[in-house]
Order: C-alpha cells, then sequence, then structure tokens
C-alpha cells in the first residue's frame, strides 16, 4: 500500500518524460529554460514583488531584527554583508517560508582577494602576469566565500590607474589596458568556473563601469572629466573582456562622465554597456549612488535620481533604499514604463535561477562544508604559489641574494613580525592570527638559533629603538629590513599626497647600512611608491606589496632561494610624486621634457623585475615583412638563460605605431608569455598578432587598420627591447 501511494505521488508531479506535470508552475521546473521559467514567474509577481528584488540592503547585526522583518514582508531581494552559512541560512529560511511565490534571498559580498585565506592585493596579483594562478586564486576565494553561504562578489576592479596617490589602485591590475583585459578574463572565470549552479562558484561583478579611475590627483569620489577616446581607449577594454568572459554582473562607477552621474547616465548604462557591447547581465549602482546624485546637485530628489536611474538602466539599488521607495510611485503616475521594472528583475531573478537558488534555495548553508573548506591546505598553497608569483625583485647588487640559508640572520624593523598589515586592504573575513608573518616564515625554513628577532612594532622605530638596533644586529651576518607602509594608507576613499614610507624608517635602513653588514630591504605596500632613499641605503630590495594570508613564508621561500622572484611590475615607479601621473603608454610628443630637478624617467619601469638569474633576448623576427588587414602577424623570439639558477621570465612583446591620424602612443603592450628556463637552455617563444592588435580609434573615431610602418619590440620590460619593423599595406 505504501509502495502504491508514493508510485502515485510521483505520477502526479512527474510526466513520462521526466518533467513537471501542469499542476506545477513552469518557473518551479528545473527542466524548463530559465528564460522560460524566468517569464512564468514575472507574470505572476506584484509590481511590489518585482520592485523588491531590485532592493539590495546591507546587513548589520544591530538591525538583524529589522531586516529579518523586511524580508518577512518580501521588501529586500538581495543582502550585501551578511557572512556565514549558519546566518543566511537562518535568513532564506524566512524569505522562504514568508514569500507568496517562494522567491529566495541572494547574498553579495566583496570577496577582493580572498574571503577568510587571502591572496595577495588584485595589484600584486597583476605582477605576476600568471592568467592561470589569477584564475586558480579567483577560484579558491569563491570556494571560501561560497561555503560561507554567498553567492556575488564585487569582483574584478578593472579600472586603470596612473596615479599611486589614489587609494583603490591597490584593487586594479595595473597602468595598461591589454593586461588588466587579460587579468580581468582570468578573474571572471576562476569566480564563475564552468557552471554558476556549481555550489563552489561565485557570480562576478565587474566595477566600476566606467572611468572611475580618472579621479584628478587621486582624490577619491571626485567627479571625472576624460574624453571619449579616453573611455575606449584606456578605460573600457578590461569591462569589454569581462562581459566577453561572461561576467553575471556589472557595478557602475560613482563617478560622472560628461557631467552627468553614471548612475544615471543613458548613454553609458544603455546604448554602450546594453546596445555596444552586449551585456545581458545584471547591472547594478554602488553604494548609495542615487543619494550621491543628490548631494551632488545632479537631481532633485530620491524621486528624481530613481526615474533617472532605472530610465538609464540601472536594475539594481545598492543600500539606498530609493528604488523600493520611489518606483511604484513613479510607475503608477505614468513617470516610469512597468516594462522597465519587468527586465529588471528579469534580470535579478534569472541570476538568481543560475546559481541554483530556486531549485535549492539552502544550497549554499552547509556549516559542515565551511568548516572543511575555510583554510584548507590547497587554499593555503594556492595562496602562497600566488603570493611567490606576485613578489618583484628590484635591487640585487653583488648578487647578495639569494641567501645560503646558512647565515646568521636578524629581522628587522615594523614589518618583521607584523601579520595584520600583510593582508592588505579589503581582508573580508581575513584573521591576522592566521597569516604567517616574516619571522614566521623564517622560522618555519631555518632553525630559530640562526636568527635574531630584532623587529619592532607598527610604530616602534622610535629614537630608542634606533639607538639599541647595533648592538641588537651585531651577531648578524645579514640583515633583513622589514619596511612599508601600513596598511591604513590605502583602499577606499584614502587619498595621499605622498609616497614615501615613513622617515623613521629611512634613518632605520641608514643606521643598518652603517653597520657594513648586507641589508635586504623587504617593501611591503599597496602602490608605487619613490624608493630612491630605500635604494640608497639596501643591498636589494624585495617588493612584496600585500601579500596575503601566506606572505611571511612567501618573502622567506623567495629570499633563501628556493624559488627566483619572477614578477615584474604592472604600474611604473616614480621618482617622485612630481611625476604623477606616470606610465609608459603615454602618447608622443614632438619634443619630451623631463623635470628639471629630477632624474630622467621613471625610477624602474613598467614590466620590471630581476630575477636570481640572466636572460639574453635574441632580435624579434616575423613571418614576413609586409601584410594586409586581416592577416595574422607571427612573431618570434629566442629567450637563453644566461646565469646559473633556474627563474622563469615573463616575456614582453610591444608594438609602436609610427604615423597616424591621431598622435600615437610610444608604445602598446600586445602580448606576453612566461617561461621557466633550466641554466643554460633556451627556447622560442611564438606570438600570434591578429591585425585588430594594430587598429586604432582614428581622427574621426572610427576602429581601423591605418597602413603604415609600426615596429614589433620585445624584451624584459617596457624600455629593454629589441625591434623589428613590418608594414601594413592598403
Amino acid at each position: 500500500m505504501k509502495i502504491l501511494k508514493i508510485s502515485l505521488l510521483c505520477t502526479s508531479l512527474w510526466g513520462a518524460n521526466g518533467a513537471y506535470s501542469e499542476n506545477i508552475p513552469a518557473y518551479k521546473d528545473r527542466h524548463q529554460p530559465i528564460e522560460v521559467r524566468v517569464q512564468d514567474l514575472l507574470k505572476r509577481m506584484t509590481l511590489e514583488e518585482k520592485i523588491a528584488e531590485l532592493n539590495l540592503m546591507p546587513y548589520y547585526t544591530q538591525r538583524d531584527a529589522n531586516i529579518r522583518n523586511l524580508i518577512k514582508q518580501g521588501k529586500v531581494g538581495a543582502l550585501l554583508k551578511a557572512n556565514g552559512a549558519a546566518l543566511n541560512r537562518s535568513l532564506q529560511e524566512i524569505a522562504i517560508k514568508n514569500s507568496r511565490l517562494s522567491i529566495p534571498l541572494i547574498f553579495h559580498e566583496d570577496v577582493i582577494h580572498g574571503y577568510r585565506t587571502l591572496a595577495p592585493i588584485p595589484l600584486a596579483e597583476s605582477c605576476s602576469w600568471d592568467t592561470v594562478l589569477v584564475r586558480k586564486s579567483a577560484a579558491a576565494a569563491a570556494l571560501e566565500a561560497t561555503a560561507a553561504g554567498i553567492q556575488l562578489t564585487y569582483a574584478p576592479m578593472v579600472d586603470v590607474s596612473n596615479d599611486p596617490r589614489w587609494g583603490r589602485i591597490m584593487e586594479t591590475s595595473g597602468e595598461d589596458a591589454f593586461l588588466g583585459a587579460a587579468m580581468a578574463t582570468a578573474r571572471v572565470r576562476g569566480f564563475q568556473g564552468d557552471e554558476l549552479n556549481d555550489q563552489h562558484t561565485l557570480a562576478a561583478c565587474v566595477k566600476h563601469f566606467i572611468g572611475y579611475a580618472a579621479l584628478l590627483a587621486g582624490r577619491d569620489y571626485l567627479n571625472t572629466d576624460f574624453s571619449y577616446r579616453d573611455l575606449k581607449e584606456r578605460y573600457l577594454p578590461p569591462f569589454q573582456a569581462a562581459v566577453d568572459a561572461g561576467v553575471s554582473s556589472v557595478m557602475c562607477s560613482y563617478t560622472s562622465y560628461d557631467g552627468e552621474p553614471v548612475t544615471m547616465n543613458h548613454k553609458i548604462n544603455t546604448e554602450l554597456l546594453r546596445n555596444e557591447m552586449q551585456f545581458k547581465g545584471l547591472y547594478m549602482s554602488d553604494w548609495s549612488t542615487l543619494t550621491h546624485a543628490v548631494e551632488e546637485g545632479a537631481a532633485e530628489n530620491g524621486r528624481e535620481s530613481s526615474r533617472r536611474g532605472m530610465q538609464s538602466g540601472v536594475d539594481m539599488d545598492m543600500t539606498s533604499g530609493q528604488y523600493s521607495k520611489w518606483l511604484k510611485e513613479l510607475v503608477l503616475a505614468g513617470e516610469v514604463d512597468s516594462s522597465l521594472i519587468d527586465q529588471a528583475a528579469a534580470r535579478a531573478l534569472t541570476l538568481k535561477f543560475k546559481t541554483g537558488l530556486f531549485d535549492n534555495p539552502y544550497l549554499y548553508f552547509d556549516t559542515k562544508k565551511e568548516k572543511e573548506i575555510t583554510g584548507s591546505s590547497a587554499i593555503r598553497q594556492t595562496m602562497l604559489d600566488m603570493a611567490r608569483e606576485s613578489m618583484v625583485l628590484l635591487k640585487n647588487e653583488s648578487s647578495v641574494l639569494p641567501l645560503s640559508g646558512k647565515e646568521k640572520i636578524a629581522l628587522t624593523g615594523p614589518f618583521a613580525n607584523i601579520q595584520t598589515d600583510l593582508m592588505g586592504s579589503w581582508t573580508m573575513k581575513g584573521r591576522a592570527e592566521e597569516v604567517i608573518s616574516v619571522w614566521n616564515g623564517f622560522c618555519k625554513k631555518l632553525p630559530q638559533e640562526q636568527l635574531i628577532h630584532a623587529g619592532c612594532a607598527w610604530n616602534g622605530v622610535t629614537p630608542e629603538y634606533l639607538a639599541t638596533l647595533k648592538e641588537q644586529v651585531k651577531e648578524a651576518q645579514v640583515i633583513i629590513a622589514c619596511i612599508g607602509e601600513f596598511s591604513f594608507n590605502i583602499g577606499e576613499a584614502v587619498t595621499t599626497g605622498k609616497l614615501q614610507i615613513p622617515e623613521e624608517q629611512i634613518q632605520m635602513l641608514q643606521v643598518l647600512k652603517s653597520t657594513g653588514k648586507p641589508v635586504i630591504a623587504v617593501l611591503f605596500n599597496g602602490r608605487p611608491l619613490v624608493v630612491d632613499e630605500i635604494l640608497k641605503s639596501c643591498d636589494a630590495l624585495l617588493e612584496a606589496w600585500y601579500p596575503g594570508t601566506m606572505g611571511g613564508e612567501a618573502v622567506a621561500s623567495l629570499l633563501l632561494g628556493e624559488e627566483s622572484p619572477s614578477g615584474k611590475l604592472t604600474q611604473t615607479f616614480p621618482r617622485h610624486a612630481g611625476q604623477v601621473p606616470i606610465a609608459y603608454n603615454f602618447r608622443r610628443s614632438f619634443g619630451r621634457i623631463e623635470h628639471n630637478d629630477l632624474g630622467k624617467g621613471p625610477q624602474f619601469p613598467f614590466g620590471f623585475g630581476l630575477t636570481y638569474t640572466t636572460f639574453a633576448y635574441g632580435e624579434p623576427a616575423t613571418d614576413r615583412k609586409e601584410y594586409t588587414s586581416g592577416d595574422t602577424v607571427r612573431v618570434r623570439v629566442t629567450v637563453q638563460n644566461t646565469g646559473k639558477k633556474a627563474a622563469r621570465e615573463i616575456v614582453q612583446l610591444y608594438i609602436r605605431d609610427e604615423v597616424a591620424t591621431i598622435v600615437p602612443r610610444e608604445k602598446e603592450l600586445k602580448g606576453f608569455a612566461s617561461v621557466k628556463l633550466q641554466p643554460g637552455e633556451s627556447k622560442e617563444i611564438r606570438f600570434e598578432l591578429p591585425s585588430e592588435s594594430f587598429m586604432i580609434w582614428n581622427n574621426r573615431m572610427e576602429k581601423v587598420l591605418e597602413p603604415g610602418s609600426f615596429k614589433i619590440l620585445t624584451g624584459s620590460n617596457s624600455e629593454e627591447l629589441q625591434a623589428t619593423t613590418i608594414q601594413f599595406k592598403p
């Protein structure tokens, strides 16, 4: 009898083909296409329910009861800042039990460079030039975040900047749009994997659309003023790459384009993003941008900013509550077409279907899995690999590095045993006590009797410390000075005019240099700094950035020669803050004027980085010398390891357009490759450049390939290059 009842029940739910019967709404039928499910659900929803899907609210513990009440009333579509499988399951249960149509919540978070186990900051990761490892790093972050109940991250940030005074430069992939596009693709694919309904993948949200980094003097939130040409050439390529990689959502910029806030700019949000770039996913505001527009005087009130925001193409309102407050009234008054609400709600719902939340609203809320995944050895290994490849060796006088591992080593300075600041900004759920400091990193590699702890607190470089420092390090054979700027100097809403480490740390280096012992400086920071005074007082300088949870172990590993440093700069390092903005690819000029009171050129150019060996480059060669539009230019160059250590080299390819209808840039990166060579080994590296690589936006803002002469340049950085010349014929 029981078997018969079960059989009858199954028959009533499922048809002969395995699909739900007609008694089940189409939106609940997982066998139906998502588009069909979304449209079926929209037909059943009220206007209020659709608007709720566009309301993204922040969760705060102190407002827990209020937020739960709003969820119960069906007024929230998505939450951010709610973390943890147990908490988010409890919030989801309220939504499912009280929603008339069982519509689940989706949970967002700022998973910028790791969730609990932190990778290096994004700027540092880009210095690896390793898109495979960057993708793996993003996947590791997604694994931890989804285990903690998160389905969408506000990353990658793909803004292109050449101003290190801006605190958010640490979130970028550097000054180059081509490299930024490659990193954007890697991160989107790393976060999202192959399928969003895999409970270990995370929907990505690329930001900030568009031109946020065009800030004057690096002053965050300052409204921007840049040309359409800048938009097309510099700021757009990484966003287009993210869209082409299938990014799920886009976040608009805080700033403006052509005088109008992006949050209500139809030209940007619909004409460019939707129509030209063909983005089909969810488009959201940044934090309270609808109210910012009112504060700036670009809208009279929230009613106006909501109307213009929706009409411009912004689907979801992050935190301001203005859509919830005004959209119904605007629709009923005939000022906003209801079809725009349907369209926006459809995009929000589509993402929930894609992440599998409608089929299993509790898919991401397994506390047992959360404990198993968080901080796993595999994730920590990925972050260690990422940290090692991100660090850049800037100086190595007399080959003082690598260390033999037999020396008596003194670790000095405020970063010798610090943990918190190694995480950098946007640390999410990172825990300082889980960070491996430089001291702990060396303790893992060497007997403690070989080490001298002569470090100090973050504010401990005092006259008293300096007075005793020589005595502390007198038994050492080599000194490691752990220096840098503290992490509160970078991040959102931070701008600095100076680009130096604190003066007392320079004094510390001078004291150490006066001992006559080799001094190795390890620099922790989130932006290019002026390092001339550092270089004067050290024999070697390793740019470690903010390297994340495994940072200290990565430093020890590289200094002890377990691997050779292989990172290359993705931001130009200036000699002085007066050179900013600075980049390798500015437009050419009839006369190059340098600052009279500064040295010529940058301190370190884009693409620069040393290893523990040397590489010799042959001249680049092409498969022929003349091409026409549609042809592929095939380039080959031979690279040989001429030193005594195995190492990875990042081979860079640039092109230089000799004459164009606009002033060409000095050069532009168009390819890169990573190769690991043993001592004496050589390899031929090959590049294929489609003719699109040589196209420009001409003097009529048409993307064309103009006939003429081009130089193909290959080498180890943007200044040390060898060239060959080709022609494109009409």
